[in-house]
């Protein structure tokens, strides 16, 4: 169990406000995981990366998953590689015997 939400330092103010100006939806799949809908015109792969960055500093999801990000157009995506971490932070906090 985590104590708190801890924000990571890697993902400054100005990522976070980028990112989220860039960001025209947010959308889940079935399995509840979200994807981003990002205007057109801006790099799905620099946004993918920011998406994962914030996602791993949030540390709201508890799995695995591949996260995807698309233009509005639908004509473009870029995927990343989303890692929760909490199982590995559990035991080097000691909290998992």
């Amino acid at each position: 169990m985590m104590k708190d939400k801890q924000r990571s330092p890697s993902v400054g103010g100005d990522d976070r406000a980028r990112f989220e100006e860039g960001l025209v939806e947010t959308r889940y799949t079935e399995q509840g995981e979200p994807y981003y809908v990002v205007r057109d015109g801006l790099d799905v792969e620099e946004y993918a990366a920011l998406a994962k960055s914030v996602l791993e500093s949030e540390k709201d999801i508890a799995h695995d998953f591949k996260g995807r990000v698309i233009s509005e157009a639908g004509d473009r995506e870029a995927f990343f590689d989303y890692k929760s971490g909490w199982f590995l932070e559990g035991l080097a906090e000691g909290e998992l015997e």
